[in-house]
């Protein structure tokens, strides 16, 4: 029995590396989670409030100006029994159930990628993961719902991939329900023509919708309901007065970098030693009204650019395909957002994996240099605007500048103009049947 590869490494070293260093990257992500919850500053703990307001009868949600808990109640109902187990072992265990959630995530865009998970070449798993840990980290540390919204996108992925409709749009329906931007999701499902998958998002989002009413009863859920509207979904529509939640640096939406160059808004707030006096970088002073324009066309563009990159409903549900399109799907969802944290873009292995893949052979057949090229570009790109913008390279307040100008969604752009022209060039492979 062969013990060696060619190159003289350990022939189990080469099979099952990516595995050893998936299991000490999780060590590490819960060590660290471990230390933030000691510290009370898992959202698991910040949370608490909320909590405690569900269950009291008390108000959940805010106002325009004095914003409450920022999703609907469906997540606390999810996350309710990790917080039974206690304070310190409740917000551990929540981080243990997210490594969990990485893991699918991840194995996901490898399977998408090559049939299976193991079938995804060693290096291109190690770049994956070594370039998408850093955001996956971030979240398990900080314990919000991120990662579990990631990982229901991911299941929509991968059964509609599998060819269940309904199951994929009852994934992504439930992931609305937790968080807005999944429902961009329908458009996909549309623009398919699947009415199975558009029964199932229904379905999902109804069912997300109401999941607090066996605990807290339906006349209260569909309150709450009607009032996290009011607090986070009407203003937005009518166009409510810009605040620094979203115009502030770390916010790396199209809305919030738009924001922070055309109009004299703050960027960084005042911080002492660090920022002595508030920073803005608007090199315009758009009104509002102006601005939002600007907005919406650039959300149009991003829309109409993904969609363009949709296959039809024919088209077959070759994995690879279907990867390129929920990660448009994915980045998309980031940059429409209002808000986009750089701990939102858990995704990010699915992009990642579609554009390695680009470069082997094996995968996805005779060689295309262009398509190469623009792969090799798009992962570079996330390289150096996702993993080198941190205190680490930058120093503290360079990494805040950077974040102010846009660099985390410039990386997100560059990934998603790279995964679309990619999609765009290769062959979907022979016609399957309709799904209705």
């Amino acid at each position: 029995m062969q013990t060696t590869d060619p190159a003289g490494h350990p022939a189990w070293l080469r099979r099952n590396g990516p595995l050893v260093l998936a299991i000490l990257l999780s060590i590490l992500a819960l060590i660290q989670a471990n230390h933030r919850a000691g510290q009370g500053r898992s959202a698991l703990l910040r949370w608490e409030d909320d909590f405690q307001a569900l269950w009291s009868g008390a108000d959940l949600y805010g106002g325009e100006l004095d914003e409450g808990y920022p999703t609907l109640p469906v997540t606390l109902i999810v996350m309710q029994p990790f917080r039974s187990l206690g304070p310190h072992l409740g917000a551990l265990a929540w981080a243990a159930f997210k490594v969990a959630l990485a893991w699918w995530l991840v194995t996901r865009a490898f399977a998408l990628a090559a049939g299976r998970a193991r079938d995804f070449p060693v290096w291109g798993q190690f770049l994956v993961l070594l370039l998408s840990f850093r955001v996956l980290s971030s979240d398990i540390q900080h314990g919000n719902i991120n990662l579990l919204v990631g990982a229901v996108v991911a299941s929509a992925a991968w059964c509609w991939h599998r060819g269940q409709a309904l199951s994929a749009g009852l994934w992504i329906g439930i992931g609305a329900a937790m968080k807005v931007t999944p429902a961009l999701g329908l458009i996909l499902l549309l623009w398919k023509r699947s009415s199975r998958g558009v029964i199932g998002f229904a379905l999902g989002l109804l069912l997300g919708a109401l999941l607090p009413a066996p605990f807290v009863g339906l006349e209260r859920t569909l309150e709450l309901d009607l009032a996290w509207w009011d607090q986070m979904v009407q203003p937005y529509l009518a166009g409510r007065e810009l605040t620094l939640m979203q115009t502030m640096h770390i916010n790396q939406s199209l809305f919030g970098v738009l924001a922070r160059h055309l109009t004299d808004s703050v960027a960084i707030d005042v911080d002492p030693p660090k920022f002595p006096e508030s920073v803005q970088i608007g090199w315009l002073a758009l009104s509002g009204a102006a601005f939002r324009w600007v907005h919406l066309v650039a959300c149009l563009l991003v829309l109409l650019s993904m969609v363009f990159c949709l296959r039809a409903r024919a088209s077959a549900r070759n994995g690879l395909v279907v990867l390129g399109e929920f990660s448009m799907l994915a980045l998309a969802m980031l940059m429409l957002s209002e808000r986009s944290w750089k701990h939102h873009y858990v995704l990010l292995a699915f992009p990642l994996a579609f554009l390695v893949a680009q470069c082997i052979p094996a995968i996805v057949g005779p060689r295309d240099l262009t398509r190469r090229r623009v792969a090799i570009a798009g992962v570079l790109s996330s390289a150096l605007l996702h993993g080198a913008t941190g205190s680490a390279f930058l120093g503290a307040r360079g990494s805040d500048l950077a974040e102010a100008y846009g660099v985390y969604l410039a990386g997100g752009l560059a990934l998603f103009i790279s995964v679309g022209i990619c999609l765009g060039r290769m062959d979907p492979g022979p016609a399957a049947q309709p799904d209705d």
